[in-house]
């Protein structure tokens, strides 16, 4: 078979064509005219700079809100942080003047019947005039739209349920997940899908769905004491997770046009402890290394041990900038959405960057998707990029969310040579505890101890 070479000419012709109209279609439009998802991919595919989209943005505003998705979605198609800053910026602008505008006026109505319609005027003679049209009835106002972000994953990524019950079990549940053996793919459906469990004691609550009415957002002091409350349940966390065990799986696949494995690097790591109690990481499986295109680095090595199970204690806090973008239904649970950005960049670190989903009833962090920064250039000129991932967690011990899952899919843009496709899974499975001789407070005792101490901050309502 051979390439119809003539065709294909024609169809990249016939797609610029397009672009080309569009872009002198969104030039032409009205001024005052909000900006659209549609518009801001068009103007991004048609390799328009980032300030100058930034300046219509700012003039013109947008009519859609953004979330981690749309922020993907134009990372994907060249957006830079800064224009994910006005869109967002742009879109709650939006949302804040909706909610505050004017329902519009009722019809005229009947005592007692808001929709019956006008009685006809009665004409000089006493007769009634018939109406020349049936009087419209009034239009209800559009509802507003609250800042949500949609993060339902598809079916082939783990699913954050429900809650477990807080009973300590030293071992993980028998649905967790188990150390795989190699593939030629990580395409498989053998995926981990996080297990079901009953849900936490504690008060009743309705189910809800983004954007519901018994979804609320807190208020500016009950963001910072989620932030707190949160940030300071993740320092206990980092704690007790040093005093378990577990096996971990990093894989990453080098991927050619047309979407066949290339090359493969693998390593699995037991995290033990020696007869000193000293914490160790020992190798257990490392084949070839058959990359072709892309060398791991230590930095890499570094994102497989710290950045993809991103932990964020209140230590860290005063490195990094915090945003809150939302509270969702995110599959089986309810969470606050968090953006999350270093404040400086220090030489030799590496740090997270992206958005954290907080459990809103355990105040833990239960997902996280991001990049690992900086992405510079290291050995000897050679550039150092690191893919999006996203994390999942899950109760293991009926107290703590473990990582579970990290899965990264991403083309890797090199100034100094062509693009890479790479795809990267690294799973973390068997965790137990470890009796050691340190004292670990748990969540409760935390809780208990600032009660002692000083009264907590009002959580927001719900």
């Amino acid at each position: 078979m051979k390439s119809n070479s003539n065709l294909a000419k024609k169809i990249v012709v016939g797609v610029a064509l397009l672009m080309m109209a569009g872009l002198l279609n969104l030039a032409t439009a009205p001024a005052g005219q909000p900006l659209s998802k549609d518009d801001i991919t068009l103007l991004l595919l048609g390799s328009s700079p980032s300030s100058k989209i930034i300046q219509m943005v700012e003039q013109r505003g947008v009519d859609f809100q953004m979330n981690p998705d749309l922020a993907k979605k134009f990372h994907d198609q060249g957006a830079t942080d800064e224009l994910i800053d006005a869109l967002q910026k742009a879109g709650n602008k939006a949302a804040a003047a909706k909610a505050s505008a004017p329902a519009p006026a009722p019809a005229p109505a009947e005592a007692g019947n808001l929709n019956a319609p006008a009685a006809p005027e009665a004409s000089p003679e006493g007769k009634p005039n018939a109406p020349d049209a049936p009087e419209p009835r009034a239009a209800e106002p559009p509802p507003v739209a609250a800042p949500t972000v949609p993060v339902a994953p598809s079916s082939s990524e783990p699913v954050l349920h429900t809650r477990q019950s807080a009973a300590p079990v030293a071992t993980p549940p028998a649905s967790a997940p188990s150390p795989a053996p190699a593939s030629p793919s990580m395409a498989s459906s053998s995926e981990p899908v996080l297990h079901e469990a009953a849900k936490k004691e504690g008060p009743t609550e309705t189910p809800v769905t983004a954007g519901a009415p018994g979804l609320k957002d807190p208020d500016t002091q009950g963001i910072q004491h989620i932030i707190q409350e949160f940030a300071a349940k993740e320092k206990v966390f980092r704690e007790a997770r040093n005093n378990y065990t577990y096996h971990q799986i990093n894989k990453v696949e080098e991927l050619g046009s047309g979407n066949e494995i290339v090359g493969t690097y693998e390593q699995e790591w037991d995290i033990l402890y020696d007869d000193s109690g000293k914490r160790i990481e020992k190798v257990t499986y490392a084949p070839l290394n058959t990359l072709k295109g892309l060398i791991v680095t230590k930095e890499d090595i570094e994102g497989f041990r710290n950045i993809q199970p991103f932990v964020l204690t209140s230590d860290e806090l005063p490195e990094y900038d915090i945003k809150y973008l939302g509270h969702v239904k995110v599959d089986q649970i309810t969470a606050y959405v968090f953006s999350i950005r270093p404040k400086e960049i220090e030489k030799n670190r590496q740090y997270f960057q992206g958005v954290v989903w907080v459990d809103d009833r355990d105040l833990q962090i239960v997902k996280s998707e991001g990049k690992q920064v900086p992405q510079d250039k290291v050995h000897h000129g050679q550039e150092n990029l690191f893919p999006r991932f996203t994390t999942w967690r899950e109760q293991v011990d009926g107290k703590f969310w473990f990582p579970t899952y990290t899965m990264a899919d991403d083309t890797l843009y090199f100034s100094n040579g062509p693009p890479v496709h790479m795809k990267e899974v690294v799973r973390y499975t068997d965790y137990k505890q470890f009796k050691s001789s340190g004292r670990i407070l748990s969540v409760e005792s935390i809780d208990k101890q600032k009660d002692q101490t000083a009264p907590a901050a009002t959580p927001p309502k719900k």
